[in-house]
C-alpha cells in the first residue's frame, strides 16, 4: 500500500500585524495604523470565499498581545471588540457558522484563555521555534523559549489538539533543534496531545535586520525531517510547507503532511511564496496517497478533544473530505487540454478531469493563470451536467472528488465539437455577413472538427458520415442531444439574467450510447448580461474586457446563489 500524505484546505485570515514582538526575521509586524484590523466584513467574505472554495479549515493568527502596542487599541475598538482574543472569538463563532473549523496561532496565551478559545477552535498552535537563545529573539518576550513550552504542556493539560514546530536558521545549531524535538517529543508521551510538528525553514527578508542572514540549506532541512522521524512519536505527523522549502526533495526523508494550503489566500508570513495548487500537490507527492484532512485529526475526534458545540460542524466536514476521497493520481496525465487534465482511475470504467487555472486564447497565443478559475469552471460543469441529467440527456459526470476535480464515465471521445448560436457573435460575424447582437430566427448549429494542427475546421454532415466519424443515424442523435441542451440552458439562463449566446459541446460514446462529455461552464459558453449586455464569459479575459475571476463568480452567483459570497 502506498504510503499517506495528508493536507488540509484552508483559509489564512490575519486578523491584525501590530505585535509586541521584534523579530530580527520578520515582515509580518507592522505598526498601528489604517488597515492594522481585519474588518469583521472583510473576515466573512474571506471565510464566505473559502467554504465556496471548499475550505474546511479558517486559520486565524495575528501579533502577540497587540494591546501592549501603542496606539493599537483605538483600531481594535472601531470594530467593537476591548481585545484581539475576544474578537478572535467572535471570528471564529462566524467561521462555524459558515461550515469552517477554526484553528488558531495567537502567540503566548495563558491556561485559561486557551481554555476559552477552545469552545470555538478545533485546534491550535504555536511554535516552539527553537530552545535555543538567540540575538534573532531579542527584545521578544513571547519568544522565551520556556514561556513556549510551558504553554504547549498547558495545551496538554487541557487536551487541546495541538500543532508546534521549529524555525530552521534562525542562529540555532544542529544539537538545539535536537534537543527542540526531544522536548516535544517528551511533552507528547506525557499529554498525547500533539498532532504535528511543522519543520520551517526561516526565508530572509528584505528590510528586516536578518535580511542578509543564510538561512537554512536543503541539506539542514534535510536533515532535521530525518531527526524528527528518528526522535518524535509516529502518531505525530512531520510536515513541512511546500511552498517555503524544496518539497519534492524533503518529502522522502520522512514527510507526513503538508499542512494548510489555500485555494484562497496568500501565506502572509511568506507573501513572496504562493501556495501550490492541488494540481502541483499531486505532482509533488507522486508515489504516495495524497489525503485530505481536517485541522483536528481522527484520533481526537475520536476521542471527543472538541467542544460540543464544534460536533455538528466537524461532522459535516468529516462527510465532505470522505466524499472528495483520496488521490492516487498518475505523475503524468492521459491528455493534458488548455485548461484541464485528464488522469486515469483505479476503475478502468471511469477517468480522473481536473479544472486547472489556466486560461487561454487564439489557440494558446495568450496565456495565463488565475487563481480560482478551475474550481469556478468545476462547479458549473457539475451544476450543468446534474441538470441535463435531470432532463433526460446522459452525461459523463459521475461525481466530484474534490472542488476542482470530477470524477467522470470513460467515453472513447468522438472529434467534433458542437456549436449552437442563438445570436450572432464572435467567428460568426467575421465569416459572414450578419452584425454582432443579432437575434438568430433559430438555432444555429455547426460542426468542427477538432484538430488543433488544423485549426478545428468546420465540417459537414457528408464529410462527418465518409470520414467514419459518426453515421447517420448517430448525427441525428448529437444534434438533437445538442438543441435540446440549448432549449434547457436559454430557458434557464433567461430566468438568471443572462443570454446565452453560443456555447460548444463534446460528445464520445460508451457501449453504443452517446453521452455528453468535456465540460459546460464559463469557458465554453458566450454569455451577456440580459440588460447591460456585458460579457461574462471567456470574452472579458481574450479581449481585456475586465477582470473575468469577477465575471465567473457573477455567473455562479446567479445560476448558484449559496456557492458564492
Amino acid at each position: 500500500m502506498l504510503p499517506v500524505i495528508t493536507y488540509s484546505r484552508n483559509v489564512f485570515l490575519p486578523l491584525t500585524f501590530v505585535c509586541r514582538n521584534t523579530c530580527g526575521y520578520c515582515i509580518f509586524r507592522r505598526p498601528p495604523g489604517e488597515g492594522c484590523v481585519m474588518s469583521p466584513d472583510e473576515v466573512k467574505r474571506i471565510l464566505r470565499r473559502g467554504a465556496e472554495a471548499g475550505c474546511t479549515e479558517a486559520l486565524f493568527t495575528f501579533g502577540e498581545h497587540p494591546e501592549e502596542v501603542n496606539g493599537f487599541l483605538p483600531w481594535l475598538e472601531k470594530s467593537g471588540y476591548t481585545s484581539i482574543l475576544e474578537y478572535c472569538y467572535a471570528m471564529a463563532e462566524e467561521a462555524i457558522k459558515i461550515g469552517l473549523l477554526p484553528h488558531t496561532n495567537a502567540g503566548i496565551m495563558t491556561a485559561e484563555e486557551m481554555k476559552h478559545l477552545s469552545e470555538v477552535n478545533a485546534s491550535m498552535g504555536l511554535m516552539l521555534e527553537t530552545t535555543a537563545v538567540i540575538p534573532a529573539h531579542r527584545n521578544c518576550p513571547g519568544k522565551e523559549p520556556a514561556r513556549r513550552i510551558a504553554m504547549i504542556e498547558d495545551a496538554g493539560r487541557l487536551k487541546i489538539p495541538f500543532t508546534t514546530g521549529l524555525l530552521l536558521g534562525i542562529g540555532e545549531t544542529r544539537s538545539d533543534r535536537r534537543e527542540s524535538l526531544e522536548i516535544i517529543a517528551d511533552l507528547h508521551r506525557r499529554y498525547d496531545h500533539i498532532q504535528e510538528v511543522i519543520i520551517q525553514n526561516f526565508c530572509p527578508k528584505p528590510g528586516t535586520e536578518m535580511n542578509a542572514f543564510p538561512g537554512a540549506t536543503l541539506q539542514d532541512i534535510q536533515e532535521t525531517v530525518r531527526m524528527a522521524k528518528e526522535i518524535l512519536p509516529p502518531d505525530i505527523a512531520i510536515q513541512i510547507p511546500p511552498n517555503l522549502a524544496d518539497a519534492e526533495k524533503v518529502i522522502p526523508c520522512g514527510i507526513t503532511d503538508l499542512g494548510g494550503i489555500s485555494p484562497v489566500t496568500i501565506d502572509y508570513v511568506n507573501p513572496e511564496h504562493p501556495w501550490p495548487a492541488l494540481e502541483e500537490l499531486r505532482t509533488l507527492t507522486k508515489g504516495y496517497m495524497l489525503k485530505e484532512r481536517l485541522c483536528i485529526y481522527p484520533k481526537y475526534i475520536n476521542r471527543g478533544w472538541f467542544h460540543p458545540r464544534l460536533r455538528d460542524c466537524i461532522k459535516n466536514l468529516e462527510h465532505a473530505v470522505h466524499m472528495r476521497g483520496t488521490f492516487v493520481i498518475p505523475a503524468k496525465p492521459l491528455y493534458e487540454g488548455k485548461a484541464k487534465s485528464v488522469y486515469s482511475s483505479e476503475n478502468p470504467d471511469e477517468l480522473i478531469v481536473v479544472f486547472r487555472n489556466d486560461m487561454t486564447a487564439f489557440n494558446g497565443v495568450k496565456h495565463d493563470r488565475f487563481t480560482d478559475k478551475g474550481r469556478l469552471n468545476a462547479t458549473a460543469s457539475e451544476f450543468f451536467m446534474k441538470m441535463l441529467e435531470a432532463e433526460g440527456i446522459p452525461t459523463h459526470f459521475v461525481r466530484m472528488s474534490a472542488p476542482d476535480t470530477m470524477v467522470v464515465r470513460r467515453l472513447e471521445m468522438i472529434p467534433l465539437e458542437v456549436i449552437v448560436r442563438n445570436i450572432a457573435a464572435g467567428s460568426m460575424t467575421k465569416k459572414y455577413p450578419i452584425d454582432e447582437g443579432t437575434v438568430l430566427e433559430r438555432p444555429v448549429v455547426t460542426i468542427d472538427y477538432k484538430d488543433d494542427e488544423r485549426g478545428d475546421p468546420m465540417i459537414n454532415d457528408d464529410l462527418i458520415q465518409v470520414l467514419h466519424i459518426l453515421n447517420a443515424e448517430e448525427l441525428i442523435k448529437v444534434k438533437e442531444m445538442a438543441l435540446e441542451v440549448n432549449r434547457i440552458l436559454s430557458r434557464f439562463f433567461d430566468d438568471c439574467g443572462i443570454k446565452l449566446v453560443d456555447f460548444k459541446l463534446e460528445f464520445g460514446k460508451s457501449a453504443g450510447t452517446i453521452y455528453l462529455g468535456d465540460e459546460v461552464s464559463m469557458d465554453s459558453m458566450r454569455l451577456w448580461d440580459k440588460v447591460t449586455g456585458e460579457s461574462l464569459d471567456k470574452d472579458v479575459y481574450r479581449f481585456d474586457k475586465g477582470d473575468v475571476i469577477t465575471a465567473y463568480r457573477e455567473v455562479l452567483k446567479r445560476i448558484i446563489p449559496d456557492a458564492v459570497a
